[in-house]
């Protein structure tokens, strides 16, 4: 599959038994339907839901079916916002699942997701990446 931002290869890797598509040049993350809610289940306050939301940003393509995805609005308060195939899954730029794992998950497993995310990304910080 190819990025959705950057056109780039994805690399396959499994994060806590959820196959993560990740984009080494932008640092974006492709998850198939479902794999959100695995990642926060049993820790989601219930808050963090998917609504459709109008914003000023380009619409990208899903990296499966070429769709143009719509934009939602997933979390409390500012929230953030995502590119979400309903066939097929959501893209979260750099950085956008970190923050969608420390709004959703208590202080336990949120420390340990967001400490496996910098192990494994820790490369791309140290090469002046930014994720």
């Amino acid at each position: 599959m190819l990025c959705p931002h950057c056109a780039q290869v994805f690399v396959t890797f499994n994060f806590c038994d959820v196959e993560v598509d990740y984009c080494y040049t932008c640092g974006g993350i492709w998850l198939d339907n479902g794999e959100i809610e695995h990642l926060i289940a049993g820790d989601g306050d219930g808050s963090l839901r998917m609504e459709p939301v109008k914003v000023n940003e380009n619409k990208r393509r899903c990296p499966l079916c070429r769709r143009s995805m719509e934009k939602v609005m997933m979390g409390v308060g500012e929230g953030v916002v995502l590119d979400r195939c309903g066939a097929h899954g959501i893209w979260t730029d750099a950085g956008e699942l970190r923050k969608i794992l420390d709004a959703a998950c208590h202080d336990g497993r949120r420390s340990r997701l967001t400490q496996l995310l910098d192990e494994m990304f820790a490369a791309r910080k140290d090469e002046g990446g930014c994720v």
